[in-house]
Parts: structure tokens; sequence; C-alpha cells
């Protein structure tokens, strides 16, 4: 039986107070820890499946008629109207952080910076996970559901979703636009994107989404339907380095 998403994730963040979503080495360290208490969590809920085998060997031999994706193996039915999703590990699929980078410097001048801040997309830890589908059931007014919690031999961890079955094709970039400006999203530039990606920040729900792509956005009868934009909620870097609130 499914459980809800943010009792999980409330049970799961008191579970670990004091994990933050550093990037780096406290980023992996955080992200085990809430694999480790989620296991946990789940077996006392009746959610944790026990998998007798491996991730690598579920992924070599049991994914035939299954698609494979940057964070998901996805179970999609014509007989279903709900997909499922289960996610890659080590990672819980993916948020957006600032992180730096070695800067290249032709001229070898002592007086530029030898880093540069930007923004990339990086593994995800759990709780950022369920709070990525938190914010898509409210802002989106989605229905993605906790369905399992998977811990495979060797110690790898999976989280088990279900969301409704979307149907369409890939829209195009200015309904996109249009959709979420409509929407009352506002538009943010990257400072850190030479072709200048577009982002967008939903004040109100203090969510930003940061792949609302044509491949994560179906059209159907003239209605946007998104269904795998990464959402996440800017920490304080994050609102400075995008400048969110200027000013403050």
């Amino acid at each position: 039986m499914p459980y809800s998403l943010e009792e999980f994730h409330d049970r799961l963040r008191d579970l670990c107070p004091d994990d933050g979503g550093d990037s780096g080495n406290d980023r992996s360290e955080a992200s085990a820890h809430q694999a480790e208490q989620a296991c946990a969590l789940a077996g006392r809920l009746g959610l944790l499946i026990e998998r007798p085998n491996s991730w690598g060997h579920f992924r070599g031999n049991e994914t035939e008629g299954l698609q494979s994706g940057t964070e998901h193996i996805v179970e999609m039915s014509d007989h279903r109207d709900r997909v499922a999703k289960i996610t890659i590990p080590p990672g819980f699929g993916l948020t957006a952080a600032v992180v730096e980078r070695s800067a290249v410097n032709l001229r070898n001048d002592p007086a530029l910076p030898s880093t540069r801040a930007c923004v990339e997309l990086v593994k995800a830890t759990p709780l950022e996970y369920l709070q990525r589908w938190i914010a898509a059931n409210d802002v989106f007014e989605d229905d993605v559901r906790l369905e399992s919690v998977v811990r495979w031999e060797g110690g790898d961890v999976s989280f088990g979703i279900s969301q409704p079955q979307y149907h369409g094709d890939p829209a195009p970039d200015r309904e996109i636009d249009w959709y979420f400006k409509s929407a009352g999203w506002k538009a943010v530039g990257d400072p850190s994107s030479p072709a200048g990606h577009q982002l967008f920040y939903n004040y109100a729900f203090q969510v930003l989404a940061v792949d609302a792509l044509p491949r994560n956005c179906f059209l159907n009868e003239d209605l946007l339907l998104p269904f795998d934009v990464i959402l996440c909620r800017p920490d304080e870097r994050m609102e400075q380095f995008l400048g969110l609130y200027p000013g403050s």
C-alpha cells in the first residue's frame, strides 16, 4: 500500500536532524545516513522490500521491457493508469546545487580566481527526493505516491514511487515558458550558463524548477503536463547565487 510522502518525509527528517544538503563528502554521508534510516522506518511501516540480489544483477538481468532514464527505471503499461518508478542508486534522483569548479586560466594570471561557482545537477539525498515529489504534488497537482523502499543485496537502496501515466507529445519550449509564467513562476537566469539556461522560481511555494524541458513536459490537447521536472527548495547559497531575493 502506498504511504504518504509528507508523513514519511517528516518522520525521516526527525530521524536525521543533523543532515544538511551540502556538496562533497557531507552530501554523500548525509545520503547514506538517510538511506539507512529510511530502510529502518520503512521496515516499521511495512514498506521495506529486501531484494536477494544486487542492483547490478537487477539492472543487467531483470529490466527487459522497462525503460531506463537518468534517475529511474520506469515500468509503463497500456493496461494501467499509473507508472512505477524506482530510483537508480547510489543517488535518489537529482537535485540542483551551487558547486565550485576549477576555473580555466589561460593567461596564468594569479589575480584571477582559481574556481568558479555554477549550478549543476547532483545526486539528491533521500530527503531531497521526497521534497521534490511533495512539491510536484503541491504545485502541479500531481499524484505521486511512495510505494516502497528497496534494499538490495550489498547495501544499495532505492525508493519506489508511482505516478499517473501521462500521454502526449514533448511540449515546445515556448509552450513551457508560457505555462510557467502564466502559472505565477518567474523566469530566472542562470549566471553560470553561457547559453542562459532557463530556470523558474515559484515565490508562493518557494520552489525552483531546474529542468523544465520538452522531455519532462507533455502537451496533450493544449494542456501542458509537467511530469518529471526536477523541483527543489533553494538553500541560502542558491538564493544568493541566482539573486532570488535582491537586497536581502
